[in-house]
């Protein structure tokens, strides 16, 4: 009888069961959100110091070379607002042809554009010269510098377009030269040149990881005050008004260290000019945000909808236009605005005081 008794276990009841699996289902519903969100923020701040520290040796080159570089965005694909890739970017040296002395012919009477023809082998290898569309150029070493609006893929020994910068172009530089005020090189004679290229991507790039991505549609540039909402232009609207998915970014440094210059190649291969007017704010946040135009309610039990700058697991990269030093700092949360471009930068509050008060 006692060895029976000694033997008797005593179970868990049902009541006992049904508590613990209680406590569970608040756990999981309180406790695992809040871990899902630090791991969020925790990959976010750690893509962040990885773009800061890119951002920074892009710098350092531009400074050690004493000449334009900088670094371009690649966005995923043709449909895509997210860039998980950056490339080092080098501006090549100017192009004077391959033969010397290299001259060409002007041709046409056209107002908007005119023709160049090569002329006395000046184009040896039109692979090396890699002359595209969006190049600059200029003869005689005098100014002004006009843009090439039609080249032959690959280049050959014919003929290329070239057209007046201003009545086309987005930058500010390029405002004054306009089809009134602008002489064309006289027709007929052959004269030096001078071809500006653009910005080339250099060496291995640097991948953002756990699916962290550059938001190409929402970053851009703008005036450093907070609150400041009338002159913040997205580069993938400006200067067109209509964002493009696909496109890459190069934001170029000279030789100083300062920004200089944002170029923005759309679908059609040629390059959007943006004269750095105030900052450049980077948004750094989760693919399957980027790209998202329309912000949506603060969901709490949702954070795959609305846009990259709602949450505090995205970060703002700041570039100081002046000192062209990269900052960092979160998203504010739940930012607030009548219209969406306020609350874009009621979100950008952080890295705009960081950048005002020189903070790290």
């Amino acid at each position: 009888m006692l060895s029976g008794m000694a033997n008797h276990r005593r179970g868990v009841s049902l009541i006992e069961l049904l508590v613990v699996v209680a406590i569970f289902a608040i756990i999981a519903v309180t406790v695992l959100p809040n871990i899902a969100a630090t791991t969020e923020a925790r990959r976010s701040r750690e893509a962040a110091r990885m773009l800061t520290s890119f951002i920074a040796r892009a710098q350092s080159r531009a400074l050690g070379r004493r000449e334009w570089s900088g670094f371009t965005l690649v966005a995923t694909n043709a449909s895509s607002y997210g860039a998980a890739d950056l490339f080092l970017a080098d501006v090549p040296p100017v192009y004077r042809g391959d033969t010397v002395p290299a001259l060409l012919t002007i041709s046409g009477t056209g107002a908007v554009s005119r023709t160049a023809a090569w002329s006395n082998g000046s184009l040896a290898s039109g692979s090396a010269a890699g002359v595209q569309l969006g190049d600059l150029i200029r003869f005689q070493d005098r100014d002004p510098w006009f843009e090439v609006s039609a080249v032959p893929q690959p280049l050959t020994t014919g003929s290329f377009t070239f057209r007046i910068r201003g009545d086309m172009s987005g930058a500010a530089e390029d405002a004054g030269y306009q089809s009134h005020n602008t002489p064309w090189p006289p027709a007929g004679q052959q004269m030096s040149f001078e071809i500006l290229r653009q910005p080339v991507a250099s060496g291995i790039p640097l991948s953002l990881p756990d699916s962290r991505v550059i938001d190409l549609y929402w970053s851009g540039y703008g005036p450093p005050q907070v609150g400041a909402t009338a002159a913040y232009m997205p580069f993938q609207i400006a200067p067109t008004g209509t964002a493009t998915a696909g496109a890459s970014t190069s934001i170029l440094y000279d030789g100083t260290g300062r920004l200089r210059q944002v170029q923005v190649k759309l679908g059609d291969g040629v390059p959007n000019r943006l004269t750095v007017t105030g900052p450049i704010f980077l948004l750094l946040g989760r693919a399957d945000r980027a790209g998202e135009p329309n912000p949506g309610s603060f969901n709490a039990g949702d954070d795959s909808t609305g846009c990259n700058w709602q949450y505090p697991d995205s970060y703002w990269i700041g570039i100081d236009p002046f000192t062209g030093v990269a900052k960092a700092a979160e998203c504010k949360p739940n930012p607030q605005g009548v219209t969406v471009i306020e609350r874009l930068i009621d979100s950008q509050g952080w890295i705009r005081e960081l950048l005002l008060t020189g903070g790290s």
